[in-house]
């Protein structure tokens, strides 16, 4: 059996050899997988970029509020008369300080392969600026690119991989027993092999062969010139080959199932194509709008209106609760206590508009959780969904990792308010000591964000399966096709 194998194998390795359309079309594959991973590349370079900048950003920030401190200090020390500075440019006032001017920097760095995939990355910026306020003011306040470049979607690894890697292995297998029928060459191969059904998995071998190779070829080639050799040796892109190896058995395995149902070449190219259509466009957005109909949730636009809104209506009921104080006391200015009064009367209305954002964008959050989970399972009927969410974990873009940020950022906005705000409630000035002890949002958090999630390996299951009993029935077609 071995030797009838490699007999088909050598004999379809020579003649595609000879066919200058599969060079060509090899090497396109080739090439825009390079071309891919360099767009990641860039994509990638230009993340670490946003993050070096807001990092310098904020220790200029810093910078210059402590030396405004340090100049007020001493001038109080030496009786100098100085100017009074506005509120919020005073590095004393902890209100505005924590709401802008001090505000942290809490960045999710790049993981090790995360020119592969765009993943999460073009919903959410790298770098965050923290602030007291509530999250609707810091999440959502940049734009991370042209609304319209975001809509066409990124030419990735992972474009590559689940659309047009497919169709390369479909061009290439789709055909083998029929095309063979159709030229009058398949009564030659059955009446001249001891082992037709080896002779044809050999020639099916050397043809699925080909581009599943090339692409593990570029992918390797592209992650050693954009990102480094050291990428090579690492168990992401030990994964990440695995994910891509599986994805074309499987595509390899469907073409040859279809192909030993005996139909001809017509039948099986259609056949294919509507499942290539269904598997990788009808499918993904099936499993995306039944969770989005089953757990419906505002999207990201409406629900930072919405946030925004509740903050704005908090501000007007302090306005037309001062108006009335004012009416009914008869008074026309500040209400009593003077500025430590309106500090508190200020924090009080920043509480009321936190605690009614806060109650929106948890209600998204949770809703967006249920659709995540829901997605999840059914992602189950779609190899090519699986592939994706595969690529984008081990990217370090998929939702695993971008839900542990948020969770960080979470956390991280606790400990920030209550160190400024305590500070306003007690009256009490920042002082030096005050900003050397402020939260970082420190690096060893990035690290253990950076850990590429082991739950990646479920989905290639999932797609290992159904590439086994297409195989299956693959292999019962071409047993069929031999004589009995």
């Amino acid at each position: 059996m071995s030797s009838a194998l490699l007999a088909g194998l050598r004999f379809e390795t020579r003649m595609m050899r000879r066919d200058g359309a599969i060079w060509f079309t090899l090497t396109a594959l080739a090439g825009i997988v390079l071309f891919a991973l360099a767009m990641g590349a860039s994509r990638v370079a230009a993340q670490q970029a946003a993050i070096t900048a807001a990092r310098a950003d904020e220790a200029q920030r810093i910078a210059t509020l402590q030396k405004t401190l340090t100049q007020l200090q001493e001038a109080d020390a030496h009786g100098k008369p100085t100017p009074e500075p506005p509120p919020f440019r005073d590095p004393r006032n902890p209100i505005f300080m924590g709401g802008g001017p001090a505000a942290a920097v809490a960045a999710l760095a790049p993981a090790p392969l995360a020119l592969v995939a765009t993943g999460q990355s073009d919903l959410l910026p790298p770098a965050i600026r923290v602030t007291t306020g509530s999250k609707d003011g810091f999440l959502f306040a940049d734009e991370i690119d042209n609304p319209a470049n975001l809509m066409s979607g990124a030419t990735d690894l992972a474009f590559v991989v689940v659309f047009v890697y497919p169709l390369v292995i479909l061009a290439m297998a789709f055909n083998l027993l029929a095309g063979e029928r159709e030229h009058g060459t398949l009564a030659m191969t059955l009446a001249s092999a001891r082992r037709p059904g080896a002779v044809f998995a050999g020639k099916l071998m050397a043809r699925v062969a080909a581009p599943i190779v090339t692409m593990l070829l570029g992918v390797a080639a592209g992650v050693w010139i954009f990102a480094g050799w050291e990428r090579l040796v690492s168990p992401e892109f030990a994964a990440l080959l695995a994910a891509i190896l599986l994805y074309g058995l499987f595509w390899a395995a469907l073409a040859a199932a279809v192909d030993g149902l005996g139909r001809g070449s017509a039948f099986n190219a259609l056949t294919l194509v509507g499942a290539w259509v269904a598997i990788t466009m009808i499918l993904p957005a099936a499993i995306n709008s039944l969770a989005a109909f089953a757990h419906p949730a505002p999207s990201r636009i409406d629900m930072t209106l919405a946030a925004r809104a509740a903050s704005t209506d908090a501000d007007r009921a302090r306005d037309a609760s001062l108006a009335r104080y004012a009416q009914e006391h008869g008074e026309a200015g500040r209400p009593r206590g003077g500025p430590q009064e309106m500090t508190l009367r200020r924090l009080a209305t920043q509480e009321a508009a936190f605690q009614r954002v806060e109650a929106i964008i948890a209600e998204h959050d949770a809703q967006r959780a249920r659709q995540r989970d829901m997605a999840d399972r059914l992602g189950y009927l779609s190899p090519a969904y699986l592939t994706y969410q595969a690529m984008a974990d081990i990217a370090g873009a998929g939702e695993a990792r971008y839900r542990a940020f948020l969770d960080r950022i979470r956390a991280f906005h606790v400990d920030w308010r209550e160190f400024f705000l305590s500070r306003a409630k007690a009256g009490a000035s920042l002082s030096a000591q005050d900003y050397a002890a402020m939260p970082k949002f420190t690096q060893a958090d990035e690290e253990l964000m950076a850990r590429a999630p082991a739950g990646h390996f479920g989905p290639l299951i999932g797609v290992a399966l159904p590439a086994l009993l297409l195989a299956a029935l693959g292999f019962i077609g071409f047993r069929r096709a031999a004589p009995r």
